[in-house]
């Protein structure tokens, strides 16, 4: 379902929170609101789009597909995060796969209008360079988290980073996010939990010493 947004709307989205009320309004022609449910794929590896996509409510699953058909997951992008990739600032490159992992709401912005909305407002080009410094961290999380981490420190750098999707989302799926056996996953948070750094509330994980919890991947 697709339908179109209002001005108050796009004040809330942080990415155009300091745009001008002129600004604002040549955006509005341009943006509208697609529902997309759990399970549906926004764009596969390598498809050429003439939109932008902003996830305003959700969770979206990045990930690509081995030679073997092998999924490796990569990392999740939330809620007010710039989902597309914009390469060079005149190109949208799809270097992944993405899929909804829970219901969600997207803000499908025209990119031919929008280039010419960023190119002139320095406001919304700082904003569009903090995005993109936001995605530069998460392949270095990815780098550290495949690379460098072991089972342990890969689940107390989610902990501390991610709790949000850690306690939304089911064990076998974390265990998937993380490359590791769920067993291996079970073992480690009762680990941590013996060590007085995290317990369960309510069904929810919840940080006891985060400090401690920390040193594990520092």
């Amino acid at each position: 379902m697709t339908k179109r947004v209002t001005e108050e709307y796009l004040k809330t989205i942080p990415l155009f929170s300091d745009l001008s009320q002129e600004e604002l309004a040549e955006l509005i022609k341009i943006v509208s609101l697609r529902k997309y449910p759990k399970g549906a794929i926004l764009y596969y590896e390598k498809e050429k789009h003439n939109e932008i996509y902003y996830l305003k409510e959700g969770l979206i699953k990045i990930y690509k597909v081995d030679r073997f058909d092998n999924e490796v997951f990569m990392y999740n992008l939330f809620s007010d995060t710039l989902i597309s990739e914009i390469t060079d600032f005149d190109r949208i490159g799809c270097f992944a796969n993405a899929e909804f992992a829970i219901d969600s709401d997207v803000l499908v912005i025209d990119f031919e209008h929008f280039q010419q909305m960023y190119m002139n407002s320095p406001n919304l080009m700082l904003k569009l360079l903090k995005e993109f410094a936001k995605k530069s961290k998460m392949m270095q999380c990815i780098i550290n988290r495949e690379i460098v981490f072991d089972g342990t420190a890969k689940v107390a750098f989610m902990l501390i980073n991610d709790l949000r999707s850690f306690n939304q989302l089911k064990k076998q799926e974390i265990a998937y996010m993380l490359n590791i056996q769920p067993e291996t996953l079970s073992r480690i948070l009762k680990k941590l939990t013996r060590s007085g750094m995290i317990d369960t509330v309510d069904g929810e994980t919840v940080l006891k010493d985060e400090a401690t919890l920390r040193e594990i991947f520092e």
